[in-house]
């Protein structure tokens, strides 16, 4: 999976985003059979390997290239329009290792670790999903056990795995204890050595098959330094959810604009046919297909320039930035379909073709999936209790 760690070389931001866009190259040209086959991306993986993006949101300090939330959006973004599951796969890498860095400063352990994945370029997936838990990232049926030794065990039944059978390692939930309660959660790191993997289910999904996420139990024993010493529930509020919100909607957003683009370049030819047919017909549904576009491309470079702002002063509120990451994954996964299929009206039947150089159909299918990434039903629910329950949120 995984190759010897190379000499380091640390990116700058123009660097690290024309070094996605030949990723985002690289991953295109298999994109189609990618999602055919339901096959894991191996090019654009390798692609991003090559490049160093999978260090992106290491700090520098473990070896990776620490780049900005805003940096990251536009990186997710630009593979996006390469290969969705791809960019897909790469956001939910970044998620896993930036929850690794709040933790390494307080742990040896995971500090070598973190610098050993930043190193060797690997490929780390995310195990938060549960049969028993109902969807509910916040609790846990699995539990950390001692094994003797300084080691742990713990065995996880997950609905699905992403990537999972790619990866070089895994971040897991489980409750800190036999006796403790489903909220008392921690993270453990394996690496893909200390894991026995058994896949219970098939993935034969719409769409973002490319993610390759089956369901899978998951048994380990690894070394106790492996547990993250930051509760489970801290770095799903400081961390996980809202850079996930954002990072994925930079994915969906870079998914829309990709269809976009289709539209502009299917208009081109249309027009040009009917000036040399001695005619033209006004159409305004490409300016309102941009118009959607870039209210997207706006909202979340906003967020990703206000969540670097909060997540840098520690005393930030925390339901605050909650209410407004719950907004912009449902905003987003939602209206990004919305200019996807504005784009469909315009190409027609070749937007609607599986093939061919205006074809929107997997850009659809795979957007499709983004409004059941954590369901959007869940987190309007926990924002309406949110907005009953506290202060005044609402901003300007």
């Amino acid at each position: 999976m995984t190759a010897p760690a190379a000499e380091r070389v640390v990116l700058t931001e123009r660097q690290a985003l024309d070094a996605a866009v030949e990723a985002a190259k690289a991953a295109a040209e298999h994109a189609a059979a990618t999602d055919r086959d339901a096959a894991f991306p191996a090019a654009g993986v390798a692609a991003l390997r090559e490049h160093g993006l999978l260090s992106a949101a290491i700090p520098k300090e473990y070896g990776g290239q620490g780049l900005d939330p805003l940096t990251l959006t536009r990186i997710g973004a630009r593979l996006a329009g390469g290969c969705a599951a791809t960019a897909m796969i790469w956001a939910m890498h970044q998620l896993q290792v930036a929850c690794l860095a709040r933790s390494a400063a307080a742990s040896p352990a995971i500090a070598a670790a973190l610098a050993d994945i930043a190193g060797r370029q690997l490929l780390i997936a995310s195990i938060t999903s549960e049969v028993g838990v109902g969807g509910d990232m916040r609790r846990s049926v699995a539990a950390v056990e001692p094994a003797g030794d300084g080691t742990v065990r713990l065995t996880k039944k997950a609905t699905t795995v992403s990537y999972g059978e790619h990866a070089d390692g895994f971040l897991v939930t489980a409750r800190s204890g036999p006796d403790a309660a489903p909220t008392d959660q921690v993270a453990v790191l394996v690496m893909a050595e200390h894991a026995e993997l058994e896949r219970t289910g098939d993935w034969n999904p719409l769409g973002m098959r490319g993610t390759c996420s089956p369901p899978f139990t998951m048994s380990a024993t690894v070394p106790a330094g492996m547990v993250l010493p930051e509760p489970f529930g801290e770095t799903a509020t400081r961390c996980m959810v809202p850079l996930s919100h954002l990072l994925w909607s930079g994915v969906w957003t870079g998914v829309a604009a990709d269809a976009v683009r289709r539209a502009v370049a299917y208009s081109k030819v249309r027009m040009r046919a009917q000036l040399k047919a001695g005619r033209t017909a006004d159409d305004p549904r490409l300016g309102r297909a941009y118009a959607g576009l870039r209210v997207l491309q706006d909202t979340v470079r906003r967020f990703a320039d206000d969540y670097a702002v909060w997540d840098a002063a520690q005393d930030a509120d925390t339901t605050a930035m909650t209410v407004r990451a719950n907004a912009l994954k449902t905003g987003v996964s939602v209206d990004a379909v919305r200019v996807v299929e504005q784009a469909l009206e315009i190409c027609g039947m070749a937007g609607y073709s599986e093939s061919g150089p205006y074809s929107v159909a997997r850009h659809l299918r795979d957007l499709y999936s983004a409004r059941l990434m954590i369901a959007n039903g869940r987190l309007e629910l926990a924002n309406s209790e949110l907005l009953l329950l506290t202060g005044d949120l609402i901003q300007e």
